[in-house]
């Protein structure tokens, strides 16, 4: 608890973006062509993440200095992992992976918690997916019955699930005032780990933007000197 709180303190002072409403139509701005990462969004993830899905969940390709992009500073990054204590009883660095919690696999009947560093490229249309998991929990409908230690989820492949529903409404509080429903905590934890699959993807879209441009400047300047020499011919 005593983590929880000090993360959440420590995250509360991040605010260098603001929020967006992105729940209508339900719609996350890395999406098309042009996209690019709601920063926002990505912290609120991350809070989302830390308090909600890191005590079963780890992140085993991420180290705590990766977190800058999300907009934070270095010194904010080193004061959010310093208040992680490692399994040695260490304060994490800057260089250390995501802390991995190392569930035993029979705290969910033999389910094994995914990675979930990748888990969005891992699955089939990967960020509806996991958002359709975490909002699609539902009481199972009459005639169904579930398997001990499962719950009824529309979202998942089979619906059934041995992962208790992770979120529930205001169970975290955003810095930026945005309003904590369930909806609004899935698409931010679901926003963070679409970066942590491919963090370049602000990059990479900026620099497919300038050879875009580059490109027709030289087409501008082709055609413009083929009329020249076309009229210098005549």
């Amino acid at each position: 608890m005593r983590f929880l709180l000090l993360a959440l303190l420590s995250l509360a002072s991040f605010g260098t973006a603001h929020a967006e409403d992105t729940l209508k139509p339900l719609h996350w701005q890395s999406q098309g062509i042009f996209g690019s990462y709601d920063k926002a969004a990505l912290q609120r993830g991350l809070l989302v993440y830390q308090t909600a899905c890191a005590g079963c969940h780890s992140m085993n390709l991420l180290h705590y200095r990766d977190l800058e992009a999300l907009g934070l500073t270095p010194e904010q990054v080193a004061a959010f992992a310093s208040n992680v204590k490692l399994d040695d009883g260490s304060a994490a660095t800057l260089d250390d992976v995501l802390k991995d919690p190392h569930i035993n696999p029979a705290a969910f009947g033999g389910a094994v918690p995914p990675d979930l560093s990748t888990i969005i490229n891992a699955r089939p249309k990967g960020i509806f997916y996991v958002d359709g998991i975490l909002t699609g929990y539902t009481p199972a409908p009459a005639g169904v019955t579930l398997i001990p230690g499962h719950y009824y989820n529309t979202g998942y492949p089979g619906n059934q699930i041995a992962m208790p529903p992770p979120l529930r409404d205001h169970e975290v509080t955003y810095a930026d005032g945005t309003n904590a429903t369930t909806a609004q905590e899935a698409q931010d934890v679901t926003a963070y780990l679409a970066w942590s699959a491919d963090p370049n993807l602000n990059a990479r879209h900026e620099i497919g933007v300038r050879a875009i441009m580059f490109l027709v400047f030289l087409t501008i300047i082709a055609i413009a000197t083929k009329r020249k020499i076309w009229r210098e011919s005549i």
